[in-house]
């Protein structure tokens, strides 16, 4: 007899509020394995990198250290494609409010390979940070974030609350294959690194576990929430910030907190609250308290021309969008992917509707 895999019924808020335990639990087992993970010596700094050297590698790194981790990272990226591909083609569209069997099968995967990277870490150590250059790393989750705040646009805005122009393919083509970005982004930078206990390390492990299962919930309402998807954007922050504080072999550590900190703040003013529903003091408040902190901290610094450090992300962050949206239209141009209807439509800014 044929039998077929039947979903346990659950809410997709619950797998989310199991999602945060398990990943404060990993957190926890992580700094547990502390001690133990002090007995592999690590590749001495490379001053020649500067900020991009990242610490947490072998200094003997093997065959099995290395292969380990590329194969177990690529076994995990495809598995979570199969089930993004899974749920598409079989629900088309349909949201409910209850995990379904691709939902259970992508959570599944996950649980499965965060708990091998642990042990991997434990047995061999090494991330794939061991073969491939820091940066890819960071520009994988700044991807994340100019996709996220292009899919918001229609919803918040772009520019205090102002949308811009994007043509509707633009949308549905985000739509159905942001997924499959935005998992390569999240597994890519989990494998990166080893899971070792410093509070950069914890603090991204919570925020990658915390987006796998936001991955895992596709179809889902819960997905669509938007307070939860605002956590995961700004979760970035205070992670960029403990990264950055860590970077002393740099010479300039207080230029990368800065810069990170004041950095991921400006987003959140000029895009990310306007979409929380906040009554216009509230936001009046916020972007005083911003301007103010700015004004302190700069002048503390007795360096007031350095103040450019803030929009060094923002510009990365935003040119990005407009970046992405060019090559886009370019290509659905090239490939007969724009309507004739909306051929001549050029990109603008409208005031948001409520």
């Amino acid at each position: 007899m044929q039998r077929t895999f039947t979903a346990p019924d659950w809410k997709a808020g619950r797998i989310v509020d199991f999602g945060i335990l398990f990943s404060v639990i990993i957190s926890l087992a992580i700094i547990a394995i502390g001690t133990w993970l002090l007995q592999y010596e690590l590749e001495a700094p490379d001053l020649a990198l500067g900020g991009f050297h990242y610490e947490w590698q072998r200094a003997d790194p093997g065959f099995w250290s290395r292969a380990s981790v590329w194969i177990l990272f690529g076994l995990h990226q495809i598995a979570h494609w199969v089930t993004i591909w899974w749920a598409q083609e079989k629900y088309q569209g349909q949201y409910t409010d209850k995990l379904r069997a691709a939902n259970w099968w992508a959570v599944g995967v996950n649980v499965v390979f965060i708990v091998a990277h642990y042990l991997q870490t434990m047995f061999f150590y090494d991330g794939i940070a061991q073969d491939i250059p820091s940066w890819t790393a960071q520009f994988a989750v700044i991807m994340m974030l100019f996709v996220i705040i292009a899919m918001e646009n229609r919803r918040r805005g772009i520019f205090f609350g102002r949308k811009v122009k994007f043509r509707a393919e633009f949308y549905d083509w985000m739509k159905r294959y942001h997924g499959y970005a935005f998992s390569f982004a999240v597994i890519y930078t989990f494998w990166f690194h080893p899971m070792v206990p410093t509070w950069g390390h914890l603090l991204g492990f919570v925020h990658v576990i915390l987006v796998m299962f936001q991955g895992s919930i596709m179809m889902t309402r819960q997905h669509l929430n938007r307070r939860w998807i605002f956590l995961l954007e700004i979760l970035v922050l205070p992670h960029a910030a403990l990264v950055a504080w860590n970077q002393v072999n740099t010479g300039q550590p207080n230029m990368l907190i800065r810069m990170f900190t004041f950095g991921f703040l400006t987003i959140f003013i000029v895009t990310q609250m306007h979409g929380l529903g906040l009554k216009p003091w509230l936001k009046n408040l916020f972007a005083f308290g911003f301007l103010l902190s700015l004004v302190i901290v700069y002048a503390a610094t007795e360096s007031p021309f350095l103040a450019n450090e803030v929009i060094r992300i923002p510009l990365i962050e935003y040119g990005m969008v407009f970046i992405m949206y060019g090559l886009w239209w370019l290509f659905a141009r090239l490939t007969g992917g724009l309507k004739a209807a909306s051929a001549s439509e050029p990109p603008g800014i409208e005031p948001q509707v409520a």
